[in-house]
């Protein structure tokens, strides 16, 4: 019975023995799983911590950093060195149109997650406009240093971001460089410089960041003043678009309005785009007055064909510059404007430059293949008469082809000129297209293209650029 009874107590200690052993192991998990978890919030809150310390989005706008620099000169000493970099996306607004709000700003806020990874620790970075991205750098760093920085925030900028729909981006960014120098004596010509520095830049082409000097001001004062200018004729209204008639020569009548933009300038006038659009491509708001243009000339149609209900086939063209269509989502941007507006494609006609169609950019041929998909007619302009161009157009599809003014006043005296002119137009009708002749100035050029067969005219004969009021359009 003892025995019996010792048996029991052993093998009751022994259950015992157990269950506190899998009690200890399920306390020891719950433990090492409580303390991971405490563990990955704390890493993360130190991260949001760092990031928040870096960014001060909340506490630090555009007005607010422009504050703090001025704060910073106040309390500079003699050893006293800092950078801001201005770091501006490229197409940003055509990336809203064709994306959306939301997405757009998540694509500038991954940017600024990169941003966080190169720039020095305690470096503050904020939104300063919609488009541009301020970094204030205190620490001492000479040119090679800031010329490695941005190098390493370009790099990062390029890398390709993964959109909720899975498509693949790259983002195109420049970037403006100033130090509290000598060329920068306070904070005001600081930002003035900042300014400057970008848009030298921007003139260097997508992924280049420039450093200002005082070279650098000697060439650039004058463009920052009309850069400024644009900036306010873009805000106050002031660009509108003329028209120019385009003449159908057999059968004696409008063919068609080319839209060209003006700048309604306060104090010089009205100003042809010679004056303001190079300076506007170097900028990126060449992107901007594409597709104000594009709008402008759909709701001036849309006017046209209400107030002349017999006059339904006449074509309304505009011009899109090279850079223009080396924006990948050209097309996306110009089909959302469109569906605004009941009007058949087929009035409407994009003007492009020669060596831009031609150009081997994947972009362009991409833009204009979408663009004709839509329906809308192409046109080159200021075509030239080689014979290799010539011998492009076999593998290309086009409904107009603008012959350049000197080539049709040359032809009038130069035999070789006027058969390759003949050449083009027996071309033009075996493959479908119409040839327009520009800077039709007289009856003897008009004669002289009547002659040549050549169905379409263009030029202060039949009309100058003027307002669309004096066409009643």
């Amino acid at each position: 019975m003892i025995k019996s009874l010792l048996e029991t107590q052993t093998e009751n200690s022994l259950n015992l023995d157990t269950g506190v052993y899998i009690l200890l192991v399920a306390l020891f998990a719950v433990f090492c799983i409580v303390a991971t978890v405490f563990l990955i919030l704390g890493i993360k809150r130190d991260r949001n911590r760092i990031i928040a310390e870096k960014f001060k989005i909340r506490q630090l706008d555009r007005l607010g950093f422009e504050e703090m620099i001025k704060h910073k000169y106040d309390i500079a000493r003699d050893d006293t060195h800092f950078t801001v970099m201005l770091l501006r996306i490229d197409g940003y607004e055509n990336l809203k149109s064709s994306l959306g709000e939301r997405q757009a700003i998540k694509i500038r806020q991954q940017i600024k997650d990169r941003l966080v990874r190169v720039i020095p620790h305690g470096s503050k970075i904020c939104d300063y406009d919609e488009d541009s991205i301020a970094m204030f750098i205190e620490e001492h760093m000479d040119n090679k240093g800031i010329t490695t920085l941005a190098g390493f925030a370009i790099t990062e900028c390029n890398k390709t971001i993964t959109l909720l729909t899975r498509a693949k981006l790259v983002v195109n960014v420049n970037i403006g460089i100033v130090s509290n120098n000598e060329f920068s004596p306070d904070a005001v010509n600081m930002l003035q410089n900042l300014e400057i520095a970008l848009s030298n830049a921007r003139r260097g082409g997508l992924n280049k960041f420039s450093i200002y000097s005082e070279e650098l001001a000697e060439m650039q004062t004058e463009e920052y003043k009309h850069y400024q200018e644009i900036k306010e004729a873009i805000s106050g209204h002031q660009f509108t678009l003329y028209y120019q008639p385009i003449y159908d020569i057999s059968a004696n009548k409008i063919a068609g309005f080319e839209s060209l933009v003006r700048w309604n300038h306060p104090t010089l006038g009205v100003l042809s785009p010679d004056k303001f659009l190079p300076i506007m491509e170097q900028t990126g708001d060449i992107d901007w007055i594409g597709s104000w243009a594009f709008d402008a000339l759909l709701e001036r149609e849309t006017k046209y064909f209400k107030d002349h209900p017999t006059e339904q086939d006449v074509v309304f063209s505009m011009n899109l510059s090279p850079k223009q269509l080396m924006y990948p989502h050209l097309a996306e941007e110009f089909r959302k404007i469109y569906k605004k507006y009941r009007i058949p494609a087929r009035n409407i006609c994009m003007e492009i430059v020669e060596f831009a169609v031609f150009d081997k950019v994947p972009e362009v041929s991409s833009n204009i293949l979408k663009l004709q998909q839509m329906g809308f007619k192409i046109a080159i302009d200021d075509f030239g008469l080689e014979m290799s161009s010539l011998k492009m157009l076999e593998d290309l599809k086009f409904d107009w082809v603008k012959l350049d003014r000197k080539f049709i006043e040359q032809s009038q005296d130069d035999f070789l000129i006027n058969g390759v002119v003949e050449t083009l137009v027996g071309f033009a009708a075996q493959k479908g297209f119409a040839i327009v002749a520009e800077g039709v100035e007289d009856e003897v050029v008009r004669d002289y293209i009547k002659e040549l067969k050549i169905g379409y005219g263009q030029g202060y004969f039949y009309g100058k650029p003027l307002p669309p009021e004096e066409y009643k359009i």
